[in-house]
Order: C-alpha cells, then structure tokens, then sequence
C-alpha cells in the first residue's frame, strides 16, 4: 500500500517501492502530523504521477510545494518553538498548494488572499503565507528543490489605535460571567492582570504553571520572571500594586479556550466586539504612552526584541509630545 498510518510515528507515511524502466525507485517519506487522511491520499496521488513521469522521462521534474511542506515539518518544524502550530496552519492551506509546484507560488499567494480576505485579516493572511514562503525557501536551501518566485504579501498597518481606558478595562472584567465554578473570577483576574502587566495571554496561562514545552512563568516578590519567552529571551515584568490582591487566582486552573471564550463574552456585552485580549497588552502599553512614558521603556515592558514593534504605538507618543511642547511659555 502506497500509503499507510505509521503508529510508532503516529504520523501517515508515503512509500514508493517499484521497478520503472528497469530500475528500482524506492521512496519513503513521512508525511506532517496534522494531515488526515485525504491529505495523505492526495499526497500519494501527486507524489506516484511525479515519480513515474520523472522516471519515464514523460515529464520535467519540478519541484511540489507539498515536497517542501513535507521536508520542513519533518525537518525544521521540530526544532521551532511553534512548529506544532506551524504544522496546522501549513496543513489547513494544503487545498491550495495541493499538487501544486514551487513556481507557482505566486498564484498560490493570490488564490487565497482572494478566497480568505473577507474573512481573515490581512496580518493572519500574512502570517500563514509566510509559513508557506519559508517551507519553500527551507526546501530549497537544504533539499535543493526549486528557487522560490517572490510573492506579494498583504500589507499590514501596525498602528495601535483600538485600545481600553482603565474604566473600560473594569467593565470588561465586570462582564466576566458564567455558571461553571466560579471560573469567571479567574477570568476576571486575567483581564486585570492582562492590563496592568502587558503580559500575553500565554504568559499569564504559565504563571506557576509549566507549559508543554516547560516554559514557565515565576512570581517573585516584586514582579514576574517570564522564562523563554516568545522572542526566546527572559523577561521581568514588575508587579503592579494592584495586581498583589489577584495572587490568589494563580495559576488558572483552567484551560486558555475557556477563559478566552469567558472573556469574549465579556467584551462583546461590553460594547466591544472589536477588541480582542491580546488587546489588552496593547491597551498597556497606549496607556503607558499617553501618561508620558517613553517608547524604549514601553518596549522593554512588552519584551520586544525589534524596536520596530514598538513603533506601532509611534502616534500617540507623537500626541503626548505635541502636548509636551506647548508646555513652554
């Protein structure tokens, strides 16, 4: 069977065991963890017409963009922190590169930025093509696939420019209700803890409390140790008075989706669909901003390791100055 389901692996994998023109051609790949089996299927489909059309020499060998994906989930993807997530996300873009090859990649590109638009925003269209882009470069590079064509990426604006004042906030955290033991109280607390620490979601779900991956976020007496973070580095987050009166619901004792879910409710009985809870690291740093604090101090809160991310709040310390400047007489 060309393909089967690998169970010391727990993966799908691809074998190719044939005699073509007098010789034997013998492959066997394993295909990325998150596909299913009509991927794998069409994965065997594409992958045998290759193999027989190069052997036969009926067709030119080009290289597959689902190749690349293969070679860099089973490759690279392990030694990212995100490579997990990474998997899904090239996984649920398989119908669109599906038998599809590396020169094509533009069209790829436009294909789905036209069917994904109105529902996605153009930094998540970004994010996904970009994970496609460096399955490609990576194929190319260390497996010798084909050159990767440029493609055009959805422009992104960074500014900041949805955010919540510190009654908003309250209200948001007020909203915070459920039934299910008391677990609108945690939520409650991370809506708070969220505003006044600029800490993501993640790192607030670690605090006390290893992830998957041992990541881990320590109480310490006058703040937070947040250990690997996303840009790989440690980082201090100090306690803010109000936040010592929360200490008691951590860790949360319940899973992300759950609160995630909580508080969007909150929100949206707030008035405030638009905002989301990563919001709330942004509403830290505008608020921050607009009380005369300075960039280079927001961006060490935030933990940013590219002076370029804090630059999205740019216009509002713009604001803060021009009312700075008509201070003098």
């Amino acid at each position: 069977m060309p393909i089967y389901y690998d169970e010391r692996k727990r993966r799908w994998r691809f074998t190719f065991n044939k005699v073509v023109n007098g010789h034997r051609i013998r492959v066997t790949k394993l295909l990325p963890k998150a596909w299913n089996r009509n991927q794998a299927q069409a994965f065997d489909q594409s992958e045998t017409a290759k193999l027989f059309g190069a052997a036969t020499g009926t067709i030119k060998q080009r290289s597959l963009i689902g190749d690349a994906v293969v070679a860099y989930c089973q490759h690279r993807c392990p030694s990212l922190k995100e490579g997990e997530e990474i998997e899904k996300e090239l996984a649920r873009l398989h119908g669109y590169y599906d038998g599809r090859f590396i020169d094509e990649l533009p069209e790829v590109a436009r294909e789905y930025i036209e069917a994904e638009c109105d529902r996605v925003t153009p930094a998540t269209l970004r994010n996904k093509l970009s994970y496609l882009r460096a399955a490609c470069r990576y194929a190319q590079k260390y497996h010798g696939m084909d050159n990767v064509p440029d493609i055009d990426l959805p422009r992104v604006r960074n500014e900041r420019k949805e955010y919540l004042v510190r009654h908003e906030m309250i209200q948001v955290a007020r909203s915070c209700k459920t039934q299910r033991n008391g677990a609108w109280r945690y939520a409650r607390a991370m809506v708070r803890i969220a505003f006044y620490s600029g800490m993501r979601i993640s790192e607030i779900m670690r605090i006390d409390n290893k992830d998957r991956l041992g990541r881990y976020t320590e109480i310490v007496e006058d703040g937070f140790i947040l250990y690997d973070t996303k840009n790989g580095e440690d980082r201090f987050v100090p306690m803010h008075p109000k936040l010592k009166v929360l200490l008691k619901y951590l860790p949360i004792p319940y899973s992300v989706t759950w609160m995630q879910q909580i508080v969007r409710r909150a929100m949206d009985e707030a008035g405030f669909e638009h905002i989301t809870f990563h919001d709330l690291r942004h509403s830290t740093a505008s608020n921050l901003i607009n009380d005369d604090s300075d960039l280079y101090k927001v961006g060490l809160l935030l933990g940013h390791k590219d002076p370029r991310s804090t630059q999205r709040y740019a216009h509002l310390a713009k604001k803060t100055m021009n009312e700075f400047i008509r201070k003098l007489g």
